[in-house]
Protein backbone atom coordinates (compact mmCIF):
# COMPACT_ATOMS: atom_id res chain seq x y z
CA UNK A 1 0.00 0.00 0.00
CA UNK A 2 1.74 3.13 -1.04
CA UNK A 3 2.16 6.09 1.69
CA UNK A 4 -0.09 8.86 1.61
CA UNK A 5 0.11 12.26 0.70
CA UNK A 6 -2.46 13.51 2.85
CA UNK A 7 -1.75 16.63 5.26
CA UNK A 8 -2.74 18.93 8.03
CA UNK A 9 -3.06 22.57 7.32
CA UNK A 10 -1.09 24.06 9.09
CA UNK A 11 0.84 26.75 6.84
CA UNK A 12 -1.81 27.69 5.30
CA UNK A 13 -2.61 31.59 5.18
CA UNK A 14 -5.80 33.83 4.30
CA UNK A 15 -4.85 36.95 2.33
CA UNK A 16 -6.52 40.29 1.06
CA UNK A 17 -5.78 41.55 -2.40
CA UNK A 18 -4.80 45.25 -3.33
CA UNK A 19 -7.77 45.53 -5.85
CA UNK A 20 -11.27 44.32 -6.64
CA UNK A 21 -13.13 41.88 -8.93
CA UNK A 22 -9.78 39.83 -10.14
CA UNK A 23 -7.77 43.74 -10.66
CA UNK A 24 -5.24 42.30 -7.61
CA UNK A 25 -1.31 42.13 -8.13
CA UNK A 26 -0.12 41.84 -4.79
CA UNK A 27 -2.03 39.69 -1.37
CA UNK A 28 -1.20 40.34 2.13
CA UNK A 29 -1.94 38.19 5.30
CA UNK A 30 -4.98 39.06 6.75
CA UNK A 31 -2.56 39.84 10.12
CA UNK A 32 -4.48 37.83 12.64
CA UNK A 33 -3.72 34.29 13.80
CA UNK A 34 -6.22 32.05 11.95
CA UNK A 35 -7.32 29.07 13.58
CA UNK A 36 -9.15 27.57 10.28
CA UNK A 37 -10.02 28.37 6.96
CA UNK A 38 -13.19 26.97 5.34
CA UNK A 39 -12.47 26.87 1.55
CA UNK A 40 -15.10 27.77 -0.77
CA UNK A 41 -16.52 24.95 -2.41
CA UNK A 42 -18.59 24.60 -5.70
CA UNK A 43 -21.79 23.28 -6.51
CA UNK A 44 -23.84 23.15 -9.98
CA UNK A 45 -27.32 23.21 -9.85
CA UNK A 46 -29.28 20.63 -11.63
CA UNK A 47 -32.07 21.58 -13.71
CA UNK A 48 -35.13 19.33 -13.99
CA UNK A 49 -35.35 18.60 -17.77
CA UNK A 50 -38.22 15.54 -17.19
CA UNK A 51 -40.83 15.43 -19.77
CA UNK A 52 -44.02 13.19 -20.44
CA UNK A 53 -41.73 10.62 -22.13
CA UNK A 54 -39.32 10.07 -20.89
CA UNK A 55 -37.52 6.71 -20.59
CA UNK A 56 -39.03 4.74 -17.69
CA UNK A 57 -40.73 7.39 -15.60
CA UNK A 58 -37.47 8.38 -14.28
CA UNK A 59 -36.80 12.27 -14.12
CA UNK A 60 -34.04 13.79 -16.22
CA UNK A 61 -31.78 16.61 -15.54
CA UNK A 62 -29.32 19.03 -17.35
CA UNK A 63 -26.03 21.09 -15.93
CA UNK A 64 -27.41 24.31 -14.63
CA UNK A 65 -24.95 26.89 -13.08
CA UNK A 66 -22.28 26.68 -10.54
CA UNK A 67 -22.03 28.52 -7.47
CA UNK A 68 -19.38 28.89 -4.79
CA UNK A 69 -19.82 28.34 -1.27
CA UNK A 70 -18.70 30.99 1.02
CA UNK A 71 -15.69 30.76 2.21
CA UNK A 72 -15.00 31.11 6.02
CA UNK A 73 -11.85 31.65 8.64
CA UNK A 74 -11.85 32.10 12.16
CA UNK A 75 -9.08 33.64 13.98
CA UNK A 76 -7.88 34.93 17.40
CA UNK A 77 -9.22 38.32 17.53
CA UNK A 78 -7.01 41.09 18.74
CA UNK A 79 -8.68 44.59 18.86
CA UNK A 80 -7.08 46.83 16.48
CA UNK A 81 -8.00 50.01 15.11
CA UNK A 82 -6.00 49.14 11.91
CA UNK A 83 -8.21 45.64 11.08
CA UNK A 84 -7.61 44.33 7.14
CA UNK A 85 -10.91 42.62 8.03
CA UNK A 86 -13.11 45.05 8.91
CA UNK A 87 -11.55 47.04 6.22
CA UNK A 88 -12.60 44.52 3.86
CA UNK A 89 -16.25 44.41 5.09
CA UNK A 90 -16.92 48.16 4.89
CA UNK A 91 -15.91 48.08 1.80
CA UNK A 92 -17.98 45.81 0.31
CA UNK A 93 -16.02 43.57 -2.25
CA UNK A 94 -12.31 42.76 -2.67
CA UNK A 95 -10.29 40.11 -3.91
CA UNK A 96 -8.86 37.26 -1.59
CA UNK A 97 -6.56 34.26 -1.66
CA UNK A 98 -5.97 31.20 0.25
CA UNK A 99 -2.68 29.66 0.20
CA UNK A 100 -2.24 26.16 1.17
CA UNK A 101 0.44 24.68 2.99
CA UNK A 102 1.71 23.44 -0.16
CA UNK A 103 1.77 26.79 -1.97
CA UNK A 104 -0.78 26.25 -4.43
CA UNK A 105 -2.56 29.74 -4.19
CA UNK A 106 -7.00 30.18 -4.42
CA UNK A 107 -7.83 33.13 -5.75
CA UNK A 108 -11.30 34.45 -5.99
CA UNK A 109 -13.42 37.85 -5.89
CA UNK A 110 -16.10 38.66 -3.27
CA UNK A 111 -18.49 40.23 -1.25
CA UNK A 112 -17.85 40.10 2.57
CA UNK A 113 -20.89 39.00 4.26
CA UNK A 114 -19.93 39.21 7.73
CA UNK A 115 -16.96 40.14 10.18
CA UNK A 116 -17.26 38.96 13.98
CA UNK A 117 -14.87 40.47 16.54
CA UNK A 118 -14.08 38.30 19.07
CA UNK A 119 -16.25 38.48 22.57
CA UNK A 120 -14.39 39.30 25.39
CA UNK A 121 -14.51 36.20 27.88
CA UNK A 122 -12.28 33.84 29.85
CA UNK A 123 -10.98 31.99 26.56
CA UNK A 124 -9.72 33.59 23.63
CA UNK A 125 -11.54 36.26 22.01
CA UNK A 126 -12.16 34.05 18.62
CA UNK A 127 -13.36 35.75 15.60
CA UNK A 128 -15.27 34.92 12.21
CA UNK A 129 -15.12 36.64 8.88
CA UNK A 130 -17.31 35.53 6.05
CA UNK A 131 -17.02 36.05 2.21
CA UNK A 132 -18.79 34.90 -0.61
CA UNK A 133 -17.14 34.41 -3.74
CA UNK A 134 -18.67 36.03 -6.72
CA UNK A 135 -17.36 34.62 -10.12
CA UNK A 136 -15.18 31.66 -10.74
CA UNK A 137 -11.99 31.17 -8.63
CA UNK A 138 -8.74 30.06 -9.96
CA UNK A 139 -6.54 27.73 -8.79
CA UNK A 140 -2.62 28.30 -9.46
CA UNK A 141 0.38 26.45 -8.96
CA UNK A 142 3.19 26.65 -6.30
Amino acid sequence: MPVTSAAIGMKATFSIGDGVDGGSVNYTPVGVEVTSITSPGITREAIDATHLESPDDHREYIPGLLDTDPATIAFNYTPSAVDPLYAAMTAGKGDFRITFPNGVKLDFSGIPQSWKPGDPSTTTMAGEFTVKPSGKPTLSAA
